[in-house]
């Protein structure tokens, strides 16, 4: 495992992340569902780099290099320019949520970035559920509302979605 983590993610620290790992584990329930205790160690330890990485929000070359190699699957379909694009947007989207509200940017990072569930949120800043789930909703809108169309047209989850239709449509002969 230790190597493994220096290789991959030379960035880290790796005794940190193998005991958060351990501690992860030793406070499951039961193990009767581990139906591969070695891929689940490192899939547990995979996920604790993850949390890090996404804590610190500025990845590094070193953390972002070591999570291609995790996967085995180097993602080499994006060009050189397609990165400089992405990460320019990735800077416009950082400045739309930086415009925020205070309330709504922290409780609009905590859930989208950080991944938190609203419930915790909620209790975290003591409010209602309710008030997390609308912030979230009205940040999100409020930061698409700033997007040009082509802007929107270039997310993540639209490209992909444009790709599943065409690849759809091409393999049907048209729209079904």
């Amino acid at each position: 495992m230790r190597v493994w983590l220096r290789a991959a993610f030379p960035a880290v620290d790796v005794d940190d992340v193998v005991q958060e790992t351990y501690c992860r584990i030793s406070r499951l329930d039961g193990f009767a569902h581990i139906d591969d205790p070695r891929r689940y160690f490192f899939r547990a330890a995979r996920n604790v780099v993850l949390e890090q990485i996404r804590r610190e929000r500025v990845v590094s070359i070193d953390a972002a290099s070591g999570l291609a190699e995790l996967d085995n699957a180097p993602d080499l379909s994006h060009s050189p320019e397609e990165i400089v694009a992405e990460r320019h947007m990735l800077a416009r989207i950082e400045r739309l949520i930086d415009a925020l509200p205070d309330r709504a940017r922290q409780i609009f990072r905590l859930r989208k970035i950080d991944g938190m569930a609203q419930r915790d949120i909620a209790m975290r800043l003591h409010i209602p559920e309710t008030v997390v789930e609308n912030d979230v909703a009205r940040g999100l809108k409020r930061i698409l509302d700033q997007l040009s169309e082509e802007e929107k047209a270039e997310l993540p989850i639209r490209r992909r979605e444009r790709r599943n239709a065409r690849a759809t449509r091409h393999e049907t002969g048209g729209w079904r």
